[in-house]
């Protein structure tokens, strides 16, 4: 568990103890007949669903949720609180203690098995923020080290304007000239040896900096056996879950992104894949289901295969739920197979026409999806081979270090991730077919649509060559597209950076990378994927070298374990964060202008002064009514949202959709 962790569930169990008594002390005054503050009591249910939800605390989540559903329908006066109601109450507010212990446990526990099976020098936690910080220490050695060049090029011109001075009838001082030129030589190679060890000194720290996020690729997949047993046969059904061995080591942030992907897929493979035992009798299969997985590494890449000898895929249903759901439009033909199985990772759709916890929403395959695609990786689903299905899943083992295609388009450098280049080519013009939608390339018997890198990035295009120009086939899940560039450059393994300080426009940017002769834009494969070679040029929008401006945040909220998870997330992209307990705390705080505050980030619920009483508190105070105001909440009905909006903020947030990216992407906008 690393810092932020553990101070997040202390933030959580100060507030949990906090809520608890108030919860208890209100359940008692039910009892005895005394007067209830509903909307307190409610609040209290809210916030901790909210601080349960921040800390991925789910058991407690769901009692709260459940809590908080009885008493909103109590204050609206359809539920009394009777002693069938006080009942129902009390044991929910067992299920938050208890879900708040037992997940914690669970929480802690792979750490003390790790600890018990380790020895204080095998592994030490470590916070993520001191690894970006060291990161970026030897960012700043690498700087330094590159002045070398620039002394070691002054000694070599003292050294030559030196060798140049005209001979002289003076002896001495021809001598001491000889003296001059063999020591600036001496300094030069000096020179020249101390560059090359800080070279050295510098890579093996850099790679020593990226080893201290590495976990055992083999921990993504521990306890999983278990899950898939009991969970067929939950369904009336048999399956074996069996793994292949690996030795790799990946990013921990990669591993931990993984988990919930991973158990979408085994669920999925079990739910809608092994058939029930007298289905697969008839069929001439074992009575049991088997669901393998195999993980492998290669050339910078976590790569993993989930197959399960199941009943298959139904390219005839997938197509019809497909038109049901409007994914496919009315009239139009049949999709290619790799099109039509990419569809299956669309959000809401399921084949399943019954809903129950593990299936039928639409929402795990899609989970699954936009991880992957976060992680700049790729995942396709595939007939299984002789049955069943076929999952194929691919990340960078690390989210630093990448191995990039370096290319020269509309007078620029750019890089490309090498893991999504499905080759490169040098074609001629009379290698293309022209369709209405523009040029094509036939790949395999797939008509593969050509675009100029260029006018993907809204920069000028350079004069076409004569001959044959180099191409660059990218793929991703469930397309392929053909890059024109000017020059192919190399293929490089290099730390990526965060864009955000060079580019504002990012939709096709992922990231910077630091090369010799300045800084080259990483591009975002899947956005390049998407982007319309037709219309406008959209220039990025580069933004010069200078030091930037702190922001300064106020986060408005009355939970501490919310405070604390925003306040990290913000300050861990360099803003500053200042905090109020409630509304009323919060524009207290605004109007002493003791500091300047450039956003606000408010709660809804909240007591003394809720988050919409603050925002219009705002918008009436000429001196504070053009601030941004973001407003959060875990109520996302579409009459608060409006209502939030129709008052003045600038945006609205669901904790439901809430994640890192999410508030740094709304702040990033609006500040």
């Amino acid at each position: 568990m690393d810092e932020l962790r553990a101070e997040l569930l202390a933030a959580f169990a100060a507030e949990l103890a906090e809520h608890m008594a108030g919860i208890r002390e209100a359940l008692a005054d039910a009892a005895a007949g005394r007067p209830v503050d509903l909307r307190e009591f409610s609040r209290r249910t809210h916030s901790l669903k909210g601080a349960a939800r921040a800390v991925d605390l789910p058991a407690t989540e769901a009692a709260a949720h459940a809590a908080e559903t009885i008493l909103l329908a109590a204050e609206r006066g359809e539920r009394a609180l009777d002693t069938a109601t006080l009942a129902e109450l009390r044991t929910l507010a067992d299920a938050i203690e208890d879900g708040a212990r037992s997940d914690t446990k669970q929480e802690d526990a792979p750490e003390a098995t790790a600890a018990a099976s380790s020895t204080p020098t095998d592994r030490v936690h470590v916070a993520g923020r001191h690894v970006e910080r060291l990161a970026r220490s030897v960012h700043d050695l690498a700087n330094h080290i590159s002045e070398q060049d620039r002394i070691l090029e002054m000694v070599e011109v003292l050294g030559a304007e030196l060798a140049d001075m005209p001979a002289t009838q003076d002896g001495e001082l021809a001598r001491r000239i000889a003296r001059l030129v063999g020591s600036t030589e001496r300094l030069r190679r000096e020179v020249g040896r101390q560059r090359w060890a800080l070279d050295r000194a510098a890579a093996n720290i850099e790679r020593d900096a990226e080893r201290i996020l590495l976990l055992p690729v083999a921990t993504l997949f521990e306890g999983h056996e278990r899950m898939v047993r009991d969970l067929a046969t939950s369904q009336g059904k048999f399956a074996e879950l069996t793994m292949e061995p690996i030795e790799a080591e990946a990013d921990r942030r990669v591993l931990q992104a993984l988990r919930e992907p991973l158990l979408h897929l085994l669920r999925n493979a079990v739910s809608h894949g092994i058939e029930p035992p007298a289905v697969r009798a008839r069929a001439g299969k074992p009575e049991g289901g088997t669901i393998s997985v195999l993980p492998t590494t290669d050339r910078g890449r976590l790569n993993i295969v989930i197959r399960d000898d199941g009943a298959g895929l139904d390219p005839k249903a997938i197509e019809a739920r497909a038109r049901e759901a409007g994914l496919i439009a009315a009239g139009a033909p049949t999709p290619s197979r790799r099109a039509l199985y990419a569809l299956l990772f669309e959000q809401g759709f399921s084949t399943s026409r019954t809903v129950d916890e593990v299936s039928g929403r639409g929402i795990g395959l899609s989970v699954v999806a936009e991880t992957v695609r976060r992680l700049h990786g790729r995942v396709r689903i595939l007939p299984g081979r002789p049955m069943g299905t076929e999952i194929r899943l691919s990340v960078p083992l690390a989210l630093a270090r990448q191995a990039l295609l370096l290319v020269e388009a509309g007078g620029g450098r750019h890089a490309l991730p090498a893991a999504s280049v499905d080759r490169v080519l040098r074609l001629t013009p009379d290698a293309f077919d022209r369709t209405e939608g523009g040029a094509v390339l036939m790949l395999e018997e797939e008509a593969v649509p050509v675009a100029e890198l260029a006018d993907l990035l809204g920069l000028p295009a350079s004069e076409a060559p004569d001959g044959a120009r180099p191409a660059v086939v990218i793929e991703g899940s469930d397309q392929r597209r053909v890059l024109l560039v000017d020059a192919l450059d190399d293929v490089r393994s290099l730390v990526v950076g965060d864009p955000t300080a060079v580019a504002a426009d990012v939709p096709l940017i992922w990231g910077t990378v630091l090369l010799e002769d300045g800084i080259a834009l990483v591009l975002e494969p899947e956005a390049l994927l998407a982007a319309d070679a037709s219309g406008p040029r959209r220039r990025p929008r580069i933004a010069p070298a200078t030091r930037p401006v702190q922001r300064t945040v106020l986060v408005v909220d009355d939970s501490i374990t919310t405070r604390t998870l925003e306040k990290s997330i913000l300050e861990a992209q360099g803003y500053r964060v200042l905090i109020a307990v409630d509304g009323l705390a919060g524009l207290e705080q605004l109007r002493a202008g003791i500091e300047p505050i450039d956003l606000v980030v408010a709660d809804v619920e909240m007591p003394r002064m809720d988050g919409f009483g603050l925002l219009t508190a705002i918008r009436n105070d000429p001196a504070l009514q053009a601030l941004p105001v973001v407003m959060m909440t875990s109520r996302n009905s579409p009459d608060d949202i409006e209502r939030g909006l129709q008052l003045g903020a600038n945006a609205y947030v669901t904790k439901q959709e809430f994640d890192q990216g999410t508030l740094i992407s709304v702040v990033q906008q609006l500040v």
